[in-house]
């Protein structure tokens, strides 16, 4: 890390985008989304703008088990949410976020349907999350005001 100052910003943006993770899978898991609007949105995507192969997947495998499916996604953004606000296995947790988020990109973008500005604008806000996750990875975020930092500092037993 360059900087202190830079190591606490990380930290800070950390520690936002873990509340707004938490946040989406608290209401998704409260909401509708577990109780059939999960269902209904792959179903909308399978039909629309997503890339044949995903589209095939959705149909056969993810429709069929919908509820569990809505259920996976709705609490692995909670324990995103939940493991950046506490920095605790921050690396492998923006992993997991950026494995998450490229699921949601297939069914948000096929490039060979619209033109360079409909690629780009689709899915946006996702490709931004995609964006905070990888640079949490890379800045390795735990490291200060996190549980990783903790571990770390602990001596190990000989």
């Amino acid at each position: 890390m360059a900087s202190t100052r830079t190591a606490y910003s990380v930290a800070i943006v950390r520690i936002v985008t873990g509340v707004i993770f938490f946040a989406e899978g608290f209401s998704k898991i409260t909401g509708e989304f577990v109780h059939g609007g999960f269902a209904q949105s792959a179903r909308e995507v399978a039909a629309g703008r997503a890339w044949p192969f995903w589209s095939t997947f959705l149909k056969s495998i993810v429709s069929p088990n919908a509820t569990g499916f809505g259920w996976f996604f709705a609490l692995a953004e909670l324990v995103l949410g939940v493991a950046l606000i506490f920095g605790f296995l921050t690396r492998a947790a923006a992993v997991g976020g950026i494995l998450l988020m490229v699921i949601l990109l297939l069914g948000q973008m096929d490039v060979r349907k619209g033109s360079w500005a409909e690629w780009v604008t689709a899915g946006l806000p996702t490709k931004f999350a995609l964006l905070l996750l990888w640079l949490i990875f890379l800045a390795d975020a735990g490291r200060v005001w996190g549980i990783d930092a903790r571990v770390r500092r602990r001596p190990r037993a000989r």
